[in-house]
């Protein structure tokens, strides 16, 4: 869906004030913006030499630099601990949604910058992503977080976990004042059974709350209810919309009696298509839809 970008950074969050981190290459110029969310951690950096732009230096710091950002009490010659805790004081590997996944090479765990992801966005705001866990249907997970270097600091604006596929893909978004993260991951054992979903996340109180999950594409195949004997194929698509206010969604799902093998039944033939828009508005620490999804309102219904 976007673009990721991998760096040899470890999991971008970010520390208490005081935890030096060395030298290290600009990355770039931006004007800040006064939208942004605020910061709930701010570690110092060392000190960069202004261009004289009057625009703040974007940082990219190294994997070790990171996560001492993100976990003050972490060292490279501990490595990470299930107990870790983050910046703003929890616990980095306690969320529910993180409940089964293992560290394969145990506690404590070495940090690898291959278990990392950073993806960057807009005024050098990136999300990173550490995947320190694996679970038994392949996904892999762990904390998460909304974050930003630049000039003499380093800025966390939240902090949650996910949980995906290893080739799962985030990003940051823009819903007018509101910056958040959207992560899409992919679940397809067959063609026939396919779902790609996006997962929301909002900024609030130093926490990211996954505030609303949207199904972005999916397909199955069902016994027809009104074409007895034969099989009845749904695909949706959704087109996802960032507006100032929300998330704009126009789903559409078409319905098909996909082909008979044995030739002796009319098959291969659409029955329908049925679309229909939604909206996700932003209240307090959730989005709130307009509707039902259209999914649960056609699936299995002809």
């Amino acid at each position: 869906m976007r673009i990721r970008h991998k760096y040899l950074a470890a999991f971008v969050l970010v520390g208490l004030a005081g935890c030096g981190a060395p030298d290290e290459q600009p990355h770039g110029e931006i004007k800040t913006r006064k939208q942004i969310p605020i910061p709930v951690c701010t570690t110092q950096l060392s000190p960069v030499k202004s261009s004289g732009s009057g625009k703040a230096m974007v940082r990219s710091l190294e994997p070790a630099q990171w996560m001492s950002v993100i976990s003050p009490g972490y060292t490279e010659e501990k490595g990470l601990n299930a107990t870790d805790t983050d910046c703003t004081g929890a616990y980095m590997f306690a969320n529910e949604s993180l409940r089964g996944g293992i560290s394969q090479r145990g506690w404590p765990k070495p940090l690898d910058p291959e278990d990392m992801d950073i993806h960057s966005g807009p005024d050098g705001m990136r999300v990173i992503w550490i995947r320190a866990l694996k679970f038994e249907n392949g996904d892999e997970g762990g904390p998460v977080a909304l974050v930003r270097a630049l000039d003499n600091r380093a800025e966390v604006y939240g902090i949650g976990s996910f949980r995906g596929p290893p080739k799962a893909q985030l990003q940051t978004v823009r819903l007018g004042s509101e910056t958040i993260v959207v992560g899409q991951s992919k679940i397809c054992p067959d063609p026939d059974d396919c779902r790609v979903q996006a997962h929301f996340y909002l900024p609030r109180r130093g926490r990211l709350i996954e505030a609303a999950t949207v199904d972005v594409e999916r397909t199955a195949v069902v016994p027809s209810v009104t074409e007895r004997g034969l099989y009845a194929k749904y695909v949706l698509r959704t087109d996802v919309s960032y507006k100032p206010e929300g998330i704009q969604l126009l789903e559409q799902v078409r319905v098909r009696i996909i082909k008979d093998e044995s030739g002796t039944r009319d098959s291969d033939r659409e029955l329908r298509k049925v679309e229909f828009s939604r909206f996700l508005k932003v209240e307090r620490d959730t989005l709130f839809s307009s509707n039902d999804p259209l999914w649960e309102r056609v699936f299995g219904q002809d």
